[in-house]
């Protein structure tokens, strides 16, 4: 690989402490904003969902892909229980979270609007969304198990996570701080924890790329001294090696329970509409029993 003259610029103003600690400043400023913004509509969301009497919610971020919404909604009415589905609505785009409200309005999946969110970087983006939701609706909900799914990572068998979790704290992939850093992460795309545990954590899904750490990497202060292996599920990740359309491209398949697109929002062959289109066919007709209910076609 050739010399990339802007990462050597980012690796360089990450090096330089002054910078960073302005960066971290921004960067503190913005996710203290967010979290304020609408939170009695959290409240007022949280008491609806009390209401339904469910206990477990699974949260999952969109992100201006209606066609993903589309997939993971019927994946998972087809295969999970014991759970809610949440979506939870990121978008940047207005037509976008039409598309997605309606999804859920036909498929009866609880789906909640975030306010316009101000970072670019998808990581943070993510973070302080997945930040927003544990703050204004998990804590007033208080409900008995909870977590977060990415909007493309889809169950593809019968699957029950309150019992996959059973005499446990909490459920997900765990990723190591890259090389040089100490700590771990759950993968921000699939963790689960048990309410009680963590309720009194001002939990922060937001990265610490500064310590080897991506998005979820802010709570690592917290769940060292409260998670250990005795009491985590750890979901194993495998590789997943698909040919579709003459085209070879590596997934990832988690706990033999959900297939992980990978980038469906923005990076990637994914971000081709010609491979959308594949991926898309690839998965109704693999798990979803063919495109007949499927609701989105313009990809």
């Amino acid at each position: 690989m050739g010399w990339n003259p802007v990462k050597s610029l980012i690796r360089q103003i990450h090096r330089n402490r002054q910078m960073r600690k302005a960066k971290d400043f921004r960067n503190a400023l913005v996710k203290g904003y967010f979290r304020s913004r609408n939170a009695a509509s959290g409240a007022e969301f949280a008491e609806e969902l009390r209401r339904t009497g469910a206990r477990h919610f699974c949260f999952s971020i969109a992100y201006n892909t209606p066609w993903v919404i589309d997939a993971l909604t019927k994946a998972w009415l087809t295969y999970s229980s014991g759970m809610t589905l949440v979506v939870i609505d990121n978008s940047s785009k207005p037509a976008a979270r039409q598309a997605i409200e309606a999804i859920c309005r036909r498929r009866g999946i609880a789906y909640f609007g975030l306010p316009r969110n101000p970072e670019w970087n998808p990581n943070r983006s993510h973070g302080i969304s997945m930040n927003w939701v544990f703050h204004n609706i998990v804590r007033p909900l208080r409900p008995d198990l909870f977590g977060f799914l990415d909007h493309d990572c889809f169950p593809v068998v019968a699957l029950d996570i309150a019992t996959r979790m059973a005499g446990t704290d909490a459920y997900g992939t765990k990723y190591p701080a890259k090389r040089g850093h100490e700590g771990w992460y759950f993968w921000a795309g699939l963790c689960f924890f048990r309410f009680s545990v963590v309720e009194d954590l001002e939990l922060d899904f937001t990265p610490r790329f500064d310590t080897g750490l991506d998005t979820g990497g802010g709570n690592w202060p917290m769940l060292r001294d409260r998670l250990d292996d005795s009491n985590i599920v750890n979901a194993e990740k495998t590789t997943i090696s698909l040919k579709l359309g003459g085209i070879e491209a590596d997934h990832r398949m988690l706990d033999n329970s959900f297939f992980h697109v990978g980038g469906a929002s923005y990076r990637g062959l994914i971000s081709t509409r010609h491979y959308r289109q594949l991926m898309c066919d690839h998965v109704w007709e693999t798990y979803l029993g063919g495109v007949a209910e499927r609701l989105v076609n313009d990809l």
